[in-house]
């Protein structure tokens, strides 16, 4: 099995040269899957993310949801979801990704999804990210919080290499489906 840093680099360049067409095509179906879970349509406050390196954009549906919207702030090693309500609730933060000018983080426990980025997710409900663990440190110690990875079919593979630390999500949606991670009820 190849390492986590070789995946890492060839599915990021993999990513980075779909076609702005074929990634948009995927990013519709994903909204659509996503919609039409019953965990989504009874959340009233969800997580999502600022798209960066190609990752599929899901802003239409923060745009079109009727919920409560938090978007990820790095606050020392972890993250916080903090509220947003347009593209100019948002300044430069952490590795150059926009995060939320708003400091009022909401607790945990009352967030109902958090939609995971992510670079691969494999059937197991793994994933590779950037290498930082900010999701996997959030997961681990927030298990009760229903978790949803994104990718695209092509970036949703069998096996990744896994080491102790590595937070699985409980589903994953591609453009073709929506997978319940293997082990989870």
């Amino acid at each position: 099995m190849q390492s986590k840093q070789a995946i890492r680099k060839m599915m990021l360049a993999k990513r980075l040269a779909m076609s702005s067409e074929a990634k948009h095509a995927c990013e519709s179906s994903i909204i659509s899957h996503i919609e039409a879970l019953p965990l989504f349509q009874e959340a009233e406050v969800i997580t999502l993310y600022m798209p960066i390196r190609g990752e599929a954009d899901l802003l239409p549906l923060w745009r079109s949801c009727n919920k409560i919207v938090l978007f990820p702030k790095v606050c020392s090693d972890m993250l916080a979801f903090c509220p947003a309500q347009c593209m100019e609730d948002f300044g430069q933060g952490c590795y150059g990704i926009l995060e939320p000018l708003n400091d009022e983080a909401v607790a945990m426990h009352k967030i109902d999804l958090i939609i995971v980025p992510g670079l691969v997710f494999d059937r197991g409900g793994h994933r590779l990210g950037y290498g930082k663990g900010y999701y996997d440190r959030l997961i681990n110690t927030n298990p009760g919080v229903a978790t949803l990875g994104v990718c695209f079919d092509d970036f949703f593979i069998e096996r990744l290499p896994v080491d102790s630390w590595d937070a699985k999500v409980n589903l994953v949606v591609t453009q073709t489906g929506i997978y319940r991670s293997e082990g989870e009820v």
